[in-house]
């Protein structure tokens, strides 16, 4: 079985940027992969989709507390 990588923005069009941390509320990228999502190697943007979730993960988590 060959795994494929999520390489697809995240975005949901809910765009919040978190004045302290640079996180975006609606998909969990930082400010500087939304900047740089168009030049990012099929890679980064794996990478990116990964890390993202992790926050948003995190954001669920938060509001639970």
């Amino acid at each position: 079985m060959t795994a494929t990588l999520n390489t697809d923005s995240p975005c949901r069009l809910i765009c919040t940027l978190d004045i302290t941390t640079g996180v975006c509320m609606g998909c969990g990228r930082t400010r500087e992969d939304i900047a740089g999502w168009m030049n990012y190697s099929p890679a980064q943007r794996a990478f990116a989709n990964i890390e993202a979730a992790k926050r948003m993960r995190d954001f669920s988590e938060e509001d639970r507390v």
